[in-house]
């Protein structure tokens, strides 16, 4: 017959195994992840960057933009209203196809 899951032979096995095969992978798998870490703490993030790149044109950009915002405002766009012609598309393929006669005797 075979062994249970919950015998001892199993677990004991499977502890045999969980130290010598698997624990020397997982123990290089953390390594790796701890130096991957520590390298990517050390590079300065995208925000970072463009914070600092913000900061060194900030006086410029302010008056070109205060000109642009002043010429050029955005058009407002309607949100409501029909979005889709499909629909409409298909009541008219609808009415014009009619109702069929119902002829009764």
């Amino acid at each position: 017959m075979a062994r249970s899951l919950r015998s001892q032979a199993k677990k004991r096995t499977r502890a045999i195994k969980r130290e010598t095969i698997f624990g020397p992978v997982e123990a290089a798998r953390l390594e790796r992840l701890a130096a991957a870490q520590a390298e990517a703490a050390n590079k300065p993030s995208v925000g970072d960057f463009m914070e600092k790149e913000e900061e060194e044109s900030a006086p410029v950009d302010k008056m070109v933009e205060e000109e642009v915002v002043e010429e050029d405002k955005p058009k407002k766009i309607s949100t409501s209203g029909p979005r889709s012609n499909r629909h409409a598309r298909k009541l008219k393929e609808k009415k014009k196809k009619g109702k069929k006669g119902n002829n009764k005797f």
